[in-house]
Formats: C-alpha cells, structure tokens, sequence
C-alpha cells in the first residue's frame, strides 16, 4: 500500500482519457477519476467535511452525496469484468468544505494468494485549473490508499492539501443506544418479543409469497417482450434487405457501400470519390469534411488550445475561460 512513481501504472493519459470517453463518464467544477489494470475490484471514495457543518460520503454504497456524484462504479460483478476498468466521480457545484479521496482494494480475484498488490493510476481535474496525477498500488490488507486532498472554498476554488495528515473525526451515526435499550425491553418482556419474532416471520413469508408473484409476473412480460422486439428486429432487417437489391443501397450503411465500392452510388448520386476515411476511422463526406475544417470557430478553437497550452482532450463550456478565449479569437477574425 503506497504512492508510486510516475508511470509505475503503465497506464497513459491518451489511455486513461480513452477509457473515461467509452463509459461515457461525466465531467463538472471538480472531477477525480481511478484507472487500473487488473480483474481486482478497487473501491473509489470521496469522504467531505463540509464548511456549514455535517460529514458525507461518496462510494459504491452511496452514490449521490455532498452534491457530487460516482457515475461509474465498475468490476462490482464478477460476470461483468473489463481488461481496462475505471471509476469516475464529479462535482458540478462543489460546496465548501474538505476533501479527502482515497482507493481501497475491495475484492482480489488475481488467484495469487497471499498478499496481492495492484497497481493504479488517479488524475483530479479542476475546471481552468492544470490536472493533477498521482500513482500509486494497493494490497489485500484492505487499506485505503489517499491520493487528493484539497480544500473548497465559496467561490469553488481549491487549495491542495497535504496528504495522510490526520483528518477531522468522522461524526459517529445516530441511534447507538437502540441495540441497549431493545436488550433491556426483550429481557423485561420475553412474551412481547416472541409475539413480535412470530408477527416478523409471517410477514416476512406473506412478503416472499408477494415477491415471487411479482417476478413471475415480471419474467413473462419481459419474455414477451423480448419476443415482439426480436420479431419487429427480423421484419425491419427483412425490409432492409430487400430495399437492398437493387443498384442502390438505402439505409444507413450505403455511404460505406459505396466507398467500399460495393454500390455505385448513394441516393443522392454521391460517388466513391465523394467520400473519405475520418481520423476516427469513419466515413465522412469530402465536401462536408472541407467545410468544416475552413469553420471560424473550428479555427478559433484550434488557436485558443494552442494559447491555453492544452494537450489531450479538452471540453469547451460556456462561460469557461477555454470558451472565452475561443470566442475572443473568432472575433478578430
């Protein structure tokens, strides 16, 4: 259980944006993001004193909390497991308060044994402020590594703070003394409690006989509902192919048709050399391709990055000042 040097992780940032782009993660004000390569189950927790007063937790037991949000929660399943995971939380209004953002290694499923160490990678964005990147690994003693730590004020700007300094005292939960006085209520009235266990196992009974009618009924309607979608599937792909026959190609793959030269022509009369390979692998129009790249705004967002000092994705918001200095740059044009 430690922080690492950079690159330790072997994960890079192009592969690190990647995997957040494919789990269509979310970005806000702040953003903390995990990344790791194992079939391990690493836990990702955002613990926040917040300024005005009360203690809250983000985590997989708590999704929503102190305005922030774990959009993607993964390799909690054993069934549904990736080579490449990644966790992701977002505050779009932070509140004031402090920070503390920390990894855990839940499950193991390595099959090594003994004292299992998994490497990671964890980057913090904060809007019109420079990422931060820390790298660290973490062990079967199920001890939670902190890797940020800042503080938010009002205005929701942060101030980095040191890590593994103690940290204020997590309030303690309501309702400790209830298990005290139920003991002393059961000992002082035996007849009570075992007329209130008989009442707990016949509801709980009448709940499961409830229960299994509803997935019953459940089971059946998503079953028929399966077979309407695969048969309204089948008819569609049936019509498809035979709009298909003939010299044209209707539908949504005819541009790829046609440039793979399979059809002479779409619809409209565009031709092979009409069309062109994107960088992202697609099938774009050449004329549509050429306008766009010629866009004012295309051209003033190019500056502004080059400006900004920006490398790697990105996003431009409204009212940001990556925004407004791209705005700034159309002007002058």
């Amino acid at each position: 259980m430690a922080l690492l040097r950079k690159g330790s992780s072997r994960i890079s940032l192009q592969n690190f944006n990647g995997r957040l782009q494919r789990e269509n993660a979310k970005t806000g004000a702040i953003t903390a993001s995990l990344a790791w390569n194992d079939p391990a189950d690493l836990d990702f927790q955002a613990k926040v004193w917040l300024k005005g007063g009360g203690f809250e937790t983000i985590s997989y037991r708590n999704k929503r909390a102190a305005g922030g949000y774990l959009d993607v929660d993964m390799h909690a399943n054993d069934m549904h497991l990736v080579d490449e995971p990644v966790e992701n939380i977002f505050w779009k209004k932070p509140p004031a308060g402090l920070y503390s953002i920390s990894v855990n290694l839940y499950k193991d499923r390595s099959g090594r044994g003994g004292r299992a160490e998994v490497p990671f990678r964890t980057i913090l964005k904060r809007e019109d402020e420079e990422d931060l990147s820390v790298e660290g690994q973490v062990s079967s003693a199920k001890n939670w590594v902190e890797v940020f730590r800042f503080k938010v004020d009002g205005s929701a700007d942060t101030e980095m703070q040191k890590l593994n300094g103690p940290l204020p005292v997590q309030p303690a939960g309501p309702g400790r003394s209830r298990p005290m006085r139920a003991m002393r209520a059961a000992r002082t009235a035996p007849k009570a409690k075992a007329k209130a266990k008989a009442g707990l196992v016949k509801a709980k009974l009448s709940k499961a006989a409830t229960l299994a009618k509803k997935k019953a009924a459940f089971k059946a309607a998503k079953k028929a509902k399966v077979a309407k979608a695969k048969a309204k599937a089948k008819a569609k792909i049936a019509a498809v192919k035979a709009k298909a026959k003939g010299k044209y190609k209707l539908g949504t793959y005819n541009k790829v048709l046609v440039f793979q030269g399979k059809k002479l022509a779409t619809k409209k009369g565009l031709k092979k050399d009409d069309f062109k390979k994107s960088k992202e692998g697609k099938i774009v129009s050449v004329k549509k391709s050429a306008l766009g790249k010629e866009s004012k705004w295309a051209k003033a967002v190019a500056k502004a990055r080059v400006e900004k000092g920006y490398v790697g994705f990105k996003a431009i918001k409204k009212g940001g000042s990556f925004y407004e200095k791209a705005k700034e740059l159309m002007g002058r044009a």
